[in-house]
C-alpha cells in the first residue's frame, strides 16, 4: 500500500514527530476530540448511516406487483425463446456472449466513439443519431435481461424520484415556454436523454464483475487520454489563440487529447483520477494491474496540469479534498504538500497569478466570464420563474442557432445557464436532484461493506463533487459524454454503498435462460 510506504519514510516520520510534540498539534487534537464527541457530530453520523429501504417506496411496490403478475408469462416466453432457432444459434456463439457482455459497458467509451465517429463520418446526419440508437438499444437490452432472466423487479434508488421530477419539470417547461420549439426540443434532449444512462447502468450493474468492468473501461479510457495529452505536449501541438487571454501572453501547449477542449479533458480527469487512484490502493488488485494503473494515474495527473485549465484544477482540488476526508483525513497533510509543490511549477503559477491580477479583472469585465455572468444575472432577474426557455440561451443549442438568437453567448457557468433557461422552477428541480445525490452518496460511502468498495464509492463521490464545482465556471454538462460519465459513476457509487451491501431486492439474478 502507498500509505504504508509513505508512513515509514524518513520525511513522514520526521515531520509527524515534530508536529505531534508541538503545542499547535495538541490544540488541534483537543478541538478534534471535542468536535467528534459533540451532539452535532453524533446526529450527522446517525444521518450518514441511515439505510435505504426500497420496499417502503410506492414505485418499488408497483414494480414488485408487476414482477409477480408477469412472472408466469415471462417464464413461458423464456421457454419459447429457448426453443427458437435463433436462440439455439446464438447461445453457442462466443462472439454473441462477448457482445452482450460488453454492449452496455461500451458507454464508458462514449467520448472515443463520439469523437472518432465525427472525425471519420464528418457531419453526416445519420451518424448524429448513433447516441440515440445506442441509448434505445441499451434500454431494450436491460429490459429484455429482466424480462427473461431476472425474477426480481427492476432496481430503484433514492435518486430515481428526483430524477423523474427533473425530467417532468423539463418537459413541462418545454411545453409552456418555448419561443422556438426546435430549440426547446434540443434543450430538452440535452438534459433528459443523457441522464437516462443512470437508470440503464443502475439496472445493468447487478454484481461486482459488471461494476468493475465498467470501471476499468472508464479508467483505462481516461488513462489513454492522459498518455495522448502528454504526447501532444511533447509534439508541441499548436494551441488556438482564443484558448488564452491576449493580456496573459503566450502560454505553452494546452493539451486536449481527443475531446478538442482542455477544459473538458480536465473535467474527464476530475472523474477518472480518483477512481484510478482508488483502484491502485485496493488490497485485492494484482501486482501488474496495480503497476499499470499507477502509470495511468501519473499520466492523467500530468495531463491535467498540462490542460492549464484553472477550472479543472479547482475541481480536482475539491475532488482530492473530498476523497481524503472520506477515506483518511490525515492524507490532507500529503495533499497540502503536493498542492504547494504544484505552485512551484511555472505554468501553474503563471495561470493562477494572472487570475488574481487586475488585468484579468479588467479583461473579464469587458469581454470575459465576469461580463457574461453579469449579463446572465440580468436576464435571470427578468425571467425568474420559468426562464427564457430551454435551449434559448447560454449553451451549445443556442450557439448553434445564432440566426434565431443572435445575442447569445456561452455562459461558462452551467448552473447560471440553467437558471436563465429554466428559471427558479428548473433550477430548484435540478438542485433537489443534486442534493439527494450528494446525501445518498455520502451514505453510500459510509455504508460500504469493506475498504476496497469504500475506496471506489469515495472516489466516485469525490469526482462528482469536483465536476459539480467545475460546472460553476464551465458548461461541463453541455458535453453529452460528460453527463453520461457523471451518471454512470453515480450508479456505481450507489451500487457499492446501497444495493451491494444490503442485498436489497433487485440485486439477485436468477438466470433461467442459458
Amino acid at each position: 500500500m502507498l500509505e504504508s510506504w509513505f508512513r515509514h519514510s524518513f520525511i513522514y516520520v520526521f515531520i509527524t514527530q515534530y508536529i505531534n510534540h508541538s503545542v499547535v498539534a495538541r490544540a488541534f487534537e483537543w478541538i478534534g476530540k471535542v468536535i467528534v464527541d459533540s451532539k452535532v457530530a453524533s446526529i450527522l453520523r446517525a444521518f450518514a448511516m441511515r439505510p435505504y429501504y426500497p420496499d417502503g417506496s410506492f414505485i418499488y411496490r408497483l414494480l414488485e406487483k408487476l414482477n409477480r403478475k408477469s412472472a408466469l408469462f415471462r417464464d413461458r416466453m423464456a421457454l419459447y425463446l429457448k426453443e427458437s432457432f435463433i436462440y439455439r444459434l446464438l447461445s453457442d456463439s462466443k462472439a454473441y456472449r462477448l457482445i452482450t457482455m460488453l454492449f452496455v459497458p461500451m458507454a464508458a467509451l462514449y467520448a472515443f466513439i463520439d469523437e472518432f465517429g465525427r472525425k471519420v463520418f464528418g457531419n453526416s446526419s445519420w451518424f448524429g443519431l448513433w447516441d440515440e440508437a445506442f441509448l434505445l438499444a441499451s434500454i431494450l437490452y436491460v429490459f429484455l435481461t429482466w424480462f427473461f432472466n431476472q425474477r426480481e423487479p427492476l432496481k430503484i434508488t433514492p435518486v430515481g424520484a428526483p430524477m423523474v421530477l427533473l425530467i417532468s419539470v423539463t418537459f413541462c417547461l418545454f411545453l409552456i415556454n418555448s419561443t422556438y420549439p426546435k430549440l426547446g426540443l434540443d434543450g430538452l434532449r440535452v438534459i433528459v436523454q443523457y441522464v437516462l444512462w443512470f437508470f440503464i447502468m443502475n439496472s445493468f450493474i447487478t454484481d461486482d464483475d459488471k461494476a468493475y468492468l465498467v470501471l476499468r473501461f472508464l479508467v483505462y479510457g481516461g488513462g489513454v487520454m492522459g498518455l495522448h495529452g502528454i504526447l501532444q505536449f511533447i509534439m508541441k501541438v499548436p494551441t488556438p489563440s482564443h484558448w488564452t487571454d491576449a493580456a496573459e501572453g503566450n502560454t505553452t501547449t494546452r493539451v486536449f487529447s481527443i475531446v478538442e477542449s482542455p477544459n473538458i479533458l480536465g473535467s474527464i480527469f476530475i472523474l477518472m483520477i480518483p477512481l484510478c487512484f482508488a483502484m491502485v490502493l485496493q488490497r485485492k488488485l494484482g501486482k501488474w494491474e496495480r503497476l499499470i494503473l499507477f502509470g495511468l494515474f501519473g499520466a492523467m495527473g500530468i495531463s491535467l496540469i498540462l490542460t492549464q485549465s484553472r477550472g479543472a484544477w479547482l475541481g480536482a482540488a475539491i475532488a482530492a479534498f473530498v476523497f481524503c476526508i472520506s477515506i483518511n483525513p490525515r492524507w490532507l497533510f500529503i495533499l497540502g504538500i503536493g498542492g504547494s509543490g504544484l505552485l512551484l511549477v511555472p505554468p501553474v503559477m503563471n495561470r493562477i497569478s494572472y487570475l488574481l491580477s487586475p488585468q484579468y479583472i479588467i479583461s473579464s469585465m469587458t469581454g470575459g466570464r465576469l461580463m457574461r455572468y453579469q449579463k446572465g444575472m440580468e436576464i435571470f432577474r427578468q425571467n425568474k420563474l420559468l426562464g427564457v426557455g430551454l435551449g434559448h440561451f447560454g449553451g451549445a443549442v443556442a450557439m448553434n442557432n445564432k440566426d434565431l438568437i443572435p445575442d447569445t453567448f456561452y455562459m461558462d457557468n452551467y448552473w447560471l445557464k440553467t437558471a436563465v433557461e429554466m428559471g427558479l422552477v428548473g433550477l430548484l428541480a435540478f438542485g433537489l436532484l443534486v442534493l439527494i445525490l450528494v446525501i445518498w452518496s455520502i451514505r453510500s460511502v459510509k455504508q460500504c461493506k469493506d475498504f476496497d468498495t469504500k475506496l471506489i464509492a469515495a472516489a466516485g463521490f469525490a469526482g462528482m463533487c469536483g465536476v459539480l464545482t467545475h460546472n460553476l465556471i464551465e458548461n461541463v454538462f453541455e458535453v453529452p459524454y460528460m453527463v453520461v460519465y457523471f451518471w454512470i459513476i453515480a450508479s456505481i457509487v450507489l451500487y457499492f454503498g446501497l444495493r451491494r451491501k444490503s442485498h436489497i431486492p433487485g440485486t439477485h439474478v436468477d438466470n433461467k435462460v442459458h
